[in-house]
């Protein structure tokens, strides 16, 4: 979370001295650019250089602070009827075509990823982050000390539980925006996608779930891989070392992407449809979107740079500012519109998903507390009827007498669901889960923390390393076996989207732990539900 604010802070120093850059090159002048908005955009060419008029004209799937990278720019959120499936034309910088490649052989090779640069904004993402912890963190700092890789491990021997031991907004609100950046890495880098909206259909879903697959990977590789927060600063010998980023960050992180693609293209847009000016539109473009900003300072481009509209500098900014003009008086068609792009993925007409990602927050009341978390879950369909769900959830235990303890619980499970109804909008289902669960208490001693830290002394002390977690604070925990049954219903919105609301009984085979009665629970949840396999 500091991290990101950091980066945040980045975003307007360079806001403040990039305003004025040229942003595209050769642009066709103002007086020949006024033309109506088209509703279907056109294929452009493989390798275009500079737009010409009528292309330039084009609104909310045209122009751009950076060329357009291949033919077209939208994002899809309805049951829309599919697009032209011709594959998607070359990206304008895609690498240059070898000639003993045939042309169809080099259609493919320019819509594939990208992984090259994938992995180097990946890579400068984890310095920056690493960088900024190391900065502010004495503790990073002096576990540089030491043996690396004795202490890698058992930093992630430590992982347990759900809490982090962070608040609300690291794990929910920064993390989000970390998996939210995660998958704009991929999106930009993607030929295919790169230029997705929300309301392209199922072009757009795809790349979320692509997304959402890289977001995963890239944090594990954050929390707990070979140049991450447990090798490089032990965190986990530092904190509480719970999963609830591991969860979290992929899952929230795509959603929280979702929410920046649909603000985008309805908040900013319609901002950028009424006003020219410069600095609103740029912190709007940055604030609402996070991610997003932070994913183009990583490729080192401005944090407001957008491919699907026109710049903000130069000919582009005199187009904007008579376009959105004559729109405001009436002489003049909307300048940004949104039109769906041609499709270059094979529809699905399925009524019935194959394969479903949930991500949700959870309400759990066990032994007179309160549990409050969240968790994703991920099921796959035998046949009409029929699922096996796996999940993964947590949450932090309330009602402690005081601050200085601590708890939180960790359910695990799979098993069969039953969806007699699932090809239908309105999808009443039971489950019933079998798994464990993990209950950890713990107490802290602050004080002696602080005393610790002194005789530290930022390596000036007695003590010779920053003190660890078992050095102040005590913890014990159970793990047992774990039944979770109930139901709820699906309410589909779209094809690709619905919501669930559920409710379960829970009971695990475990005694007490430290006062906290885990064995007969009930718990309820809310659930984004992403449906794969009908559209």
């Amino acid at each position: 979370m500091r991290t990101l604010a950091a980066a945040s802070l980045l975003s307007l120093v360079l806001t403040t001295q990039g305003i004025g850059q040229t942003q595209s090159p050769a642009v066709a002048q103002p007086d020949q650019l006024r033309k109506p908005v088209a509703v279907v955009p056109e294929p452009e060419p493989a390798l275009p250089t500079a737009p010409s008029p009528e292309k330039a004209s084009r609104t909310l799937d045209r122009g751009g602070d950076n060329p357009p990278d291949h033919n077209g720019g939208s994002s899809g959120d309805d049951d829309l009827p599919p697009g032209n499936d011709m594959p998607a034309e070359p990206v304008g910088n895609a690498p240059p075509v070898e000639q003993n490649k045939t042309p169809n052989q080099a259609d493919r090779a320019a819509m594939k990823i990208q992984w090259t640069p994938v992995i180097k904004e990946t890579l400068l993402s984890t310095a920056v982050m690493q960088t900024f912890n190391l900065w502010t963190e004495a503790g990073t700092r002096d576990a540089l000390n030491g043996h690396w890789f004795q202490h890698y491990i058992q930093s992630v021997s430590e992982l347990r539980g759900w809490s982090d031991s962070d608040r609300f907004m690291a794990p929910y609100v920064g993390h989000s925006i970390q998996g939210s950046s995660y998958g704009y890495i991929l999106r930009q880098n993607d030929p295919r996608y790169r230029t997705v909206q929300w309301g392209d259909g199922r072009d757009y879903w795809i790349s979320v779930l692509h997304s959402l697959a890289f977001s995963a990977i890239a944090h594990v590789q954050w929390k707990i891989g070979p140049i991450s927060e447990a090798s490089i600063g032990n965190v986990m010998l530092h904190a509480s070392p719970g999963f609830i980023t591991l969860v979290a960050t992929p899952t929230v992180g795509t959603m929280t992407m979702i929410g920046e693609d649909v603000l985008d293209r309805y908040l900013v847009t319609g901002l950028e449809n009424r006003s020219t000016n410069r600095m609103l539109i740029i912190l709007a473009r940055c604030f609402l979107s996070p991610g997003r900003s932070f994913t183009n300072l990583m490729s080192f481009k401005r944090p407001w740079d957008r491919p699907v509209r026109l710049g903000l500098a130069g000919s582009d900014y005199l187009l904007r500012k008579e376009m959105v003009a004559d729109f405001k008086n009436g002489i003049g068609p909307k300048p940004f519109e949104f039109s769906k792009r041609p499709q270059v993925s094979e529809p699905q007409t399925s009524k019935v998903a194959s394969i479903e990602l949930a991500a949700f927050p959870t309400y759990e009341h066990f032994g007179g507390r309160n549990c409050v978390g969240g968790g994703g879950s991920g099921a796959t369909r035998l046949n009409s009827d029929w699922q096996i769900v796996a999940e993964v959830s947590g949450c932090l235990i309330m009602g402690f007498p005081s601050a200085v303890e601590s708890g939180d619980s960790l359910f695990y499970g799979a098993g069969p669901r039953w969806t007699p109804r699932a090809s239908h909008r309105v999808s009443p289902y039971l489950e019933v889960l079998l798994g464990g669960r993990k209950v950890t208490y713990d107490l802290n001693n602050p004080e002696l923390h602080e005393q610790l830290k002194d005789a530290w002394n930022n390596g000036d002390g007695t003590l010779p390393h920053y003190p660890t977690r078992s050095d102040w604070s005590f913890e014990t925990a159970e793990n047992g076996f774990s039944i979770a049954s109930g139901g709820g219903v699906d309410f589909v919105l779209t094809r690709a989207f619905a919501w669930r609301f559920s409710s379960q009984y829970t009971h695990t085979w475990m005694p007490d732990v430290a006062g906290m009665h885990p064995q007969n629970g009930f718990r309820f949840t809310t659930q984004a539900v992403l449906r794969i396999g009908t559209w």
